[in-house]
């Protein structure tokens, strides 16, 4: 991934925003967000070599892969909800934002409890 290209993107797309903004049009909000698909769309085909070295990783330290996917839904959990978080903030709607956050971090909660069951598990077998 080239981040100077991403930047570059990015410093553009926010200058065009800016100037259709200035003459009321609706349509930014549609440019943001298609903007937005791009970068995410750009940076996440470097998510593979990712994953693989992660899950490499995890091999060597005899971690279950169990958790290994519950890292990555994790990860994409904050990764969306942070988009819908910006997206919603971006429109003007706070509110929203906020409401998205706190379902994001519902959804987090909920998919870590099998890690925190281990956890549970690992810390009372040590206790007796």
């Amino acid at each position: 991934m080239d981040i100077v290209i991403v930047i570059g993107f990015c410093i553009a797309a926010v200058c065009a925003c800016k100037i259709i903004e200035k003459t009321g049009s609706e349509i930014k909000i549609f440019m943001v967000f298609a903007a937005m698909a791009v970068i995410f769309l750009k940076t996440s085909s470097s998510l593979s070599s990712i994953f693989v070295q992660m899950k490499y990783l995890f091999s060597q330290g005899s971690i279950d892969e169990q958790y290994i996917k519950i890292l990555f839904k994790g990860l994409g959990i904050c990764y969306i909800t942070k988009f819908a978080c910006d997206y919603c903030r971006d429109c003007g709607e706070n509110a929203i934002a906020g409401q998205a956050e706190l379902a994001g971090k519902i959804a987090l909660l909920m998919i870590s409890l099998p890690l925190f069951n281990a956890l549970i598990n690992i810390v009372s077998s040590l206790l007796f």
